[in-house]
């Protein structure tokens, strides 16, 4: 069961989720630019000035396209991403949203994270399409291979949709805990200019 002060956080990422773009301090005009997934998978609007990168020759040979969004950084230096994915159906790893589903949306009993928490999955509509959701907090470590690196609360949420024609896509934001609310928002407007072509 996940502690009480994690409940208070995903309530709050959740309400802010909900309010849209307008809630984050009157920043409703958040400037977006459309972005096509190599391959013609999706099409989405994303936040403009978020720095892009996308493997796309690594993406062909693993049958995983899409792109990672990198925003704000924290006064610890972790960025907020976003990163929008396409998992082909002859994916090596993921060849079903349910697997993704089964090794993601809850702890690896074999390799646990200390202090690692998952909420419960929950259901929600993107593109028409019955979207599963689940969020959970985690850590990140800066610098990543110190000898003492500073341990860093990270919050995430991964939208698993489905695709009609095989396959599946995911929708991911991770931010630090102390920018996360604020920049939820640029995720919620993503999610909400996401158009699967399939």
């Amino acid at each position: 069961m996940l502690k009480t002060n994690m409940k208070a956080v995903l309530a709050l990422l959740l309400a802010c989720a909900a309010a849209g773009p307008a809630a984050a301090g009157g920043k409703a005009a958040m400037k977006m630019e459309k972005f096509v997934c190599d391959g013609d998978f999706f099409t989405a609007m994303v936040p403009k000035g978020w720095e892009k990168h996308e493997g796309i020759s690594s993406g062909r040979q693993a049958r995983e396209f899409g792109v990672d969004l990198k925003g704000p950084k924290s006064k610890d230096g972790v960025y907020a991403r976003i990163s929008l994915t396409y998992f082909g159906a002859d994916h090596a790893r993921y060849k079903t949203m349910e697997k993704y589903m089964r090794i993601n949306s809850k702890a690896d009993p074999d390799f646990p994270v200390a202090g690692e928490e998952y909420g419960p999955v929950s259901v929600m509509l993107v593109a028409n399409r019955r979207a599963q959701v689940f969020e959970l907090k985690t850590f990140t470590f800066v610098p990543p291979h110190a000898v003492k690196p500073l341990k860093v609360t990270v919050f995430e949420r991964h939208i698993v949709v489905p695709s009609l024609k095989g396959g599946f896509y995911v929708l991911t934001y991770h931010a630090p805990a102390d920018i996360a609310k604020a920049n939820l928002p640029a995720f919620e407007a993503v999610v909400a200019g996401f158009k699967p072509a399939k």
